[in-house]
């Protein structure tokens, strides 16, 4: 018999992380299309928020409950009604808060969109601060301060959608970041003692219920019929909602958080070009200016937080003393 030919091990490992970077590029993709589709569906329809968002949330419930019961059936199953409340809390912040998102995405831009969302790196440290799961330092601080800025910057050098519509629809954008970077903060422990599977598809059924509640309440009946491009366009944004979840779980399991939170500065760049070639929205120098620093304080905080940064920091201050010791002259 022939022996098998062998695989190269530089191979193989190529092979294996083609996979994992492909999962988050198609992350980066989705959340940006995501945005200008659901920008779409306000734009050419009658589709209150808050029924969007509801809606979004239903069909990534399904979705995902689908896959808990495929993979972690037993994980689910084993839940007890501690748990429920806790992870029904917790998702209240994260998937609840769509409903802002969708709220601000009506009444400003997506490039605006993007930006604030942006800021999401520098308030989940601020409230990992706050929190005492983290600590602050000075690069921590330049980073959060230059994405600050640079969003103050790229969003208030005009209103395209006029003055009241412009600051309600920001505001709302800013709370969802911060109810998300809450979400990050206060979900990190039990998502890793339950599961990522089990904790989201409970916090996606909690949320959905909620707002399901919510919009028969506070949602206006339709006045005219939907289409079916409107329809596919809402079916797309559940699904790629629960599909953005799966694939970030899959990229996780081969590839480093620090990985994955350079990629996920790719999506506000995406979302501002997608926004600029598909839905014509404005994009001035202050736009581009103010995004760049949004982008480079990102990736200073996510930075920052690598415990091998401070340790290169350490080692540049002692390099010139530990290369040149004194020497003592005979």
């Amino acid at each position: 018999m022939l022996p098998l030919p062998e695989v190269p091990i530089s191979t193989s490992r190529k092979v294996s992380s083609v996979i994992p970077l492909a999962c988050l590029l198609g992350v980066v993709l989705l959340l940006s299309s995501v945005t200008l589709v659901i920008k779409y569906v306000f734009q050419h329809s009658g589709i209150q928020p808050i029924g969007l968002a509801g809606f979004r949330v239903m069909i990534g419930f399904v979705f995902l409950f689908a896959m808990t019961l495929f993979w972690d059936r037993r994980g689910l199953l084993s839940l007890a009604v501690t748990d429920f409340l806790k992870l029904g809390l917790v998702g209240f912040l994260g998937i609840f808060s769509y409903a802002l998102a969708a709220w601000g995405l009506k009444y400003t831009s997506v490039i605006h969109y993007a930006l604030i969302y942006g800021l999401l790196p520098s308030c989940t440290m601020i409230l990992s601060v706050l929190f005492g799961k983290d600590q602050m330092s000075l690069w921590k601080v330049v980073g959060i301060l230059l994405s600050l800025i640079g969003c103050v910057i790229a969003v208030y050098h005009g209103a395209p959608y006029g003055e009241a519509d412009f600051q309600v629809g920001d505001l709302f954008v800013l709370l969802f970041t911060m109810m998300i970077s809450a979400h990050i903060v206060l979900s990190a422990g039990i998502v890793k003692r339950l599961g990522v599977m089990v904790s989201n598809t409970v916090m996606f059924g909690s949320s959905s219920l909620v707002l399901f509640i919510g919009s028969l309440e506070w949602s206006e009946p339709q006045g005219q019929d939907i289409s079916p491009l409107i329809m596919a366009s809402v079916v797309y944004v559940g699904c790629a909602t629960a599909a953005v979840f799966l694939l970030r779980y899959r990229s996780l399991q081969s590839l480093s958080p620090a990985t994955v939170g350079t990629y996920h500065n790719l999506i506000p760049i995406c979302t501002i070009v997608l926004a600029y070639l598909y839905l014509g929205e404005q994009l001035c120098v202050q736009t581009i200016l103010g995004g760049t620093m949004v982008v480079a304080g990102a990736e200073l905080v996510r930075t920052a937080n690598e415990p091998s940064w401070s340790s290169r920091l350490f080692r540049v201050r002692l390099w010139l003393p530990r290369s040149t010791p004194h020497r003592s002259s005979k």
